[in-house]
C-alpha cells in the first residue's frame, strides 16, 4: 500500500480505536516509565529519553522516570527490568530497546507478570509480534528502517564516487537486527552500483575508537584504493573521519554514517563527512512512550488496532551537503512542547512510514 493511503487508514482505524477506547477495562494509572537504552553516552538515545519524557511528564510530572543502559547487552537490561519489575508494577509502562532478539520474549514476559504494559523498539525476533506474544501487555514494536538507511547512505556513497572506486564497511554487532539491516542496505545499493567494489567488511560494535583503528588497518593495507567508507551508524563514521585525519585524508576519502547526530551534521558541514540518516530520535521516544501510556490508562484499545498499528516504520531521511544546514537548524531549535501527550494522541501514528515487512527482523 501507498504510504500517504496507509498513514490515511492508520489514522482512521486509529481514532476508531481511540474512541473505543473507553471500553479498555484494565485502565490503570500510570506512576513510573522505564527506559531501556542502548547507552546514554550515544546522543541519539538521549534524543530518544527526553522525547519520551516529555510525553508522559505533560501529563503528570510527577512519573518517576528511570532509565535503564543495557550497554547493548540484552541480559544485563532482562535482569534490571526483573528487579524494576519485582513485586509487581500495575502502575508502570516500559519502553526498551531489548539489545538484542534473543531477550525480546524473556523482557516482553516479565512486563506480562508485573502487569505493565511495553513498547519494544528494533529488536523483534522475525517469528513474534505484538498480538500474538502477550498481546495485552505488548504494545507495539517500532523502528527505524535499517535497511533503507543502508541503502540511501550506500547510494550517496556511488554517487560522490561517481559510480566507480573501492570501499569498505564497518557494521555494528554481529547478532543485531538493524546492524544486519544496514549492511544488506548497503548491499542493495552496490546491486544497482556495480562499478562501485566492497573490500572488506568489519564489525566494530557501534563504537568509534573500535571503526577508528579498524580504519587504520584499512588505511594500511589498502593505501590509494580506498576510496570510501560506509559507516553503519555515526559513531563509527566519525572512528573512520578520525583515522582519515590522522593521514590527511579526511574529506578525501568519502564516509557515511547512518543515526544523525550533531556532531556528524557538523562534519558534513566542514567536508569531512558525505552523509548520514536524520531518525528523529525525540519523535522515537515520543511516539513510544504515547502509546505505552495510551494503552494503560486506556485511551486505545489494544485488541482494536491493526497489525500496522503495532509494528511500524518510523519516517527518516538522507542527510547530507544541500540539506544539513536546514536539519541543523531544526535540530537546534526543537520545540520539545510538540511530543505533549495530548498533541501525540490526535494521531499517535502520524509519523508512521508503514508496517514493519515480512523478514525485516530477521
Amino acid at each position: 500500500m501507498h504510504v500517504k493511503k496507509l498513514r490515511m487508514a492508520l489514522g482512521m482505524v486509529g481514532a476508531l480505536a481511540v474512541g473505543a477506547a473507553t471500553s479498555e477495562a484494565s485502565a490503570a494509572e500510570v506512576k513510573r516509565l522505564f527506559i531501556g537504552v542502548g547507552s546514554m553516552s550515544a546522543e541519539n538515545w538521549v534524543d530518544f529519553v527526553k522525547g519520551a519524557t516529555q510525553a508522559v511528564q505533560s501529563v503528570d510530572p510527577n512519573i518517576k522516570i528511570t532509565v535503564l543502559q543495557s550497554d547493548f547487552q540484552g541480559q544485563k537490561l532482562l535482569s534490571d527490568l526483573s528487579s524494576a519489575f519485582a513485586g509487581g508494577c500495575s502502575d508502570c509502562i516500559a519502553l526498551v530497546d531489548t539489545a538484542s532478539i534473543a531477550f525480546t520474549k524473556a523482557i516482553v514476559e516479565k512486563a506480562h507478570e508485573a502487569g505493565a504494559k511495553i513498547v519494544t523498539v528494533y529488536n523483534r525476533p522475525e517469528d513474534i509480534h505484538p498480538w500474538d506474544t502477550a498481546s495485552d501487555t505488548w504494545v507495539a514494536n517500532i523502528a527505524f528502517n535499517a535497511t533503507e538507511i543502508g541503502k540511501m547512505t550506500g547510494k550517496s556513497l556511488c554517487d560522490a564516487l561517481g559510480g566507480k572506486g573501492n570501499i569498505a564497511a564497518l557494521g555494528g554487532v554481529p547478532d543485531n537486527p538493524p546492524a544486519k539491516r544496514r549492511l544488506e542496505g548497503l548491499n542493495k545499493a552496490l546491486e544497482e552500483c556495480p562499478g562501485v567494489k566492497l573490500l572488506d567488511t568489519r564489525f566494530a560494535n557501534w563504537a568509534a575508537t573500535e571503526a577508528q583503528n579498524t580504519t587504520r588497518g584499512w588505511i594500511s593495507r589498502f593505501g590509494d584504493d580506498l576510496n570510501g567508507v560506509f559507516g553503519s551508524n555515526d559513531a563509527m563514521g566519525m572512528g573512520a573521519i578520525a583515522a582519515l585525519r590522522e593521514s590527511g585524508l579526511n574529506g578525501k576519502v568519502k564516509v557515511t554514517g547512518g543515526d544523525g547526530t550533531v556532531a556528524y551534521w557538523d562534519l558534513i558541514t566542514k567536508g569531512d563527512a558525505l552523509s548520514t540518516v536524520h531518525d528523529d530520535n525525540f519523535t522515537f521516544g515520543a511516539y513510544g512512550a504515547a502509546l505505552a501510556y495510551a494503552a494503560a490508562v486506556g485511551d486505545i484499545s489494544l485488541d482494536k488496532l491493526s497489525h500496522e498499528q503495532r509494528d511500524f516504520y518510523l519516517k527518516q531521511k538522507l542527510v547530507g551537503e544541500n540539506n544539513v544546514a536546514e536539519v541543523l537548524d531544526g535540530y537546534r531549535n526543537v520545540d520539545l512542547t510538540k511530543f505533549n501527550y495530548d498533541a501525540l494522541k490526535k494521531d499517535f501514528w502520524a509519523q508512521s512510514a508503514g508496517q514493519i515487512g515480512e523478514g525485516d527482523m530477521k
